[in-house]
């Protein structure tokens, strides 16, 4: 997300062009980032309702379905507020390798989760739902969710950063880019599969705490990377730093594993 003086600049750069130049593309691509900036301020808006939703659920041991609703509703959603900024750039003049790469990441993103989030979400709406039914959307909603998340930070991997694999750094961060988060997915299908079929609601906790720090890894091996090459330093912003979360998430599903086998 922009500074408001960063989307002031862009909006007197963009207005300046369009006068000069007589043509509607920078005008097209102003809109088309403060677009974008609406749709980060909903995913800031329904981050906030699921951590009150968490909270609510820790402390008083019941939390409120209708804020994690929203909550879906509105992580859902916002990839739809990219489609202008992906329009943007496959049909700009002088696109280049890494244009057409931002684009392709941008579109994966919404096929990966706004289709199961948008699902989980009325799922959720009807009052009347069967517990099954959403847990085996929720588990399609995670799952879909990580993958995303490759998607995004594999593309970036590739036109962003030179694929010099005689560099060491630049080795291991394509692997950490191509494979992490990939792997981590591949363990949650497998893992999450009987939420899928809804032939039983529990699963193995242990491996999905090893998936969620699998997650939560590629983004402390990217910084990791980067206190040593200045190219992933470039990048850093891109990355998303909040995963590193899912470490701590996922240690917590080992402990309830432990908790579990000693009962």
């Amino acid at each position: 997300m922009n500074s408001f003086p960063a989307d002031y600049r862009i909006a007197i750069r963009d207005v300046v062009q369009f006068s000069s130049r007589g043509s509607l593309m920078p005008l097209f691509q102003l809109g088309s980032e403060l677009t974008g900036e609406v749709g980060v301020v909903l995913r800031f808006a329904g981050a906030f309702i699921l951590l009150s939703f968490v909270v609510s659920l820790f402390l008083e041991k019941r939390g409120s379905w209708s804020f994690l609703r929203e909550a879906v509703l509105l992580e859902g959603i916002y990839y739809l507020f990219n489609i202008p900024f992906i329009i943007y750039l496959f049909v700009r003049t002088n696109a280049s390798t890494a244009t057409y790469g931002a684009a392709i990441s941008y579109s994966l993103q919404i096929l990966f989760v706004t289709p199961i989030f948008v699902a989980l979400y009325f799922k959720l709406r009807d009052k009347t739902f069967e517990i099954s039914e959403v847990t085996k959307w929720g588990a399609l909603a995670v799952t879909g969710f990580i993958f995303g998340l490759w998607a995004k930070h594999f593309l970036l991997g590739i036109y962003a950063l030179p694929l010099d694999f005689s560099n060491l750094t630049f080795l291991v961060g394509f692997l950490n880019s191509a494979s992490t988060m990939l792997i981590a997915g591949i363990i949650m299908i497998v893992v999450l599969m009987p939420l899928y079929r809804k032939k039983s609601a529990s699963f193995n906790t242990k491996a999905l705490g090893a998936a969620l720090i699998l997650s939560g890894l590629y983004a402390i091996i990217f910084v990791v990377i980067a206190l040593f090459n200045v190219e992933n330093m470039r990048w850093i912003s891109l990355i998303d730093w909040w995963t590193m979360i899912f470490v701590v998430v996922g240690i917590g599903f080992l402990i309830l594993k432990r908790i579990h086998n000693t009962e």
